[in-house]
């Protein structure tokens, strides 16, 4: 198995799509700092004459802006998944290991291991830039503690989102249906059926990925609105062994030609 997963490191870090997410994952979560820290504590401002910067919560939000990049992690695991599909390096893989299900799962194993990594780097580049940004602001103190519990809760959330990206991959293998369908239901269809139907949101995989990143308190919600952080690591990692189960039984066994 550990020899599947080497060779899995070895194929994604002969493309560029990890260097170009990496980079998009930076980016954005910086970017996310920035509008925290310099534009929406002014347009709130106007209308409630308070200063954001200045409330501990609001901080906890910046500090875990590095988890509102997660999409370009699911992204990084579909596409391991159905690249090999699109440029048909798939057949070689299946023929030196015959048996689908490992490769599934030791692709899962590598991908997971960079979304930890990229988690890392993506808090310790947000992280870097909420200080430099909050240094030229009145702010409340950025804790310690809560920082090293946003950079765990970070890590922890993308590594199981990568798995679940590579999972969808396998279940979807045509690459643009996958990434668009994964791109459309995470930023449009869980959010109308959380409207029509408040309960469910916290059992969808957004609502288990809010959970597993509820120290960081991102998505503004707390409490009763999400599920306790180990209920969504169980649920996130249910949805990855679902999606696999089903390409396990159903893609993967079909002709690759």
């Amino acid at each position: 198995m550990m020899a599947l997963v080497r060779s899995e490191f070895r194929k994604v870090t002969t493309t560029k799509v990890l260097l170009w997410l990496t980079i998009a994952t930076v980016t954005f979560s910086a970017l996310n700092v920035v509008l925290l820290v310099f534009l929406t504590p002014r347009a709130m401002d106007v209308s409630t004459d308070v200063n954001f910067l200045l409330d501990p919560a609001y901080v906890t939000n910046i500090l875990g802006a590095a988890g509102s990049s997660s999409i370009f992690i699911l992204i990084l695991g579909i596409i391991g998944m159905t690249g090999e599909y699109r440029h048909m390096t798939i057949t070689s893989t299946f023929l030196v290991t015959p048996k689908r299900p490992r490769v599934l799962i030791a692709k899962g194993m590598a991908y997971a291991l960079l979304g930890a990594t990229l988690g890392l780097i993506a808090f310790a580049s947000s992280f870097v830039v909420t200080l430099i940004a909050l240094s030229r602001e009145a702010h409340a103190p950025v804790d310690a503690t809560i920082a090293i519990q946003i950079l765990v809760g970070v890590v922890l959330a993308f590594a199981i989102y990568a798995f679940v990206g590579v999972s969808v991959g396998a279940l979807i293998r045509i690459q643009v249906a996958a990434v668009v369908g994964a791109l459309v239901w995470v930023l449009i269809v869980e959010a109308l059926i959380t409207v029509f139907v408040d309960w469910i949101g916290k059992w969808l995989p957004g609502g288990a990925l809010d959970a597993v990143l509820q120290t960081t308190n991102v998505t503004g919600r707390g409490g009763e609105d999400i599920l306790p952080t180990a209920a969504g690591v169980i649920v996130l990692i249910g949805y990855a062994v679902l999606f696999g189960t089903l390409a396990s039984l159903t893609t993967l066994r079909r002709d690759i030609t």
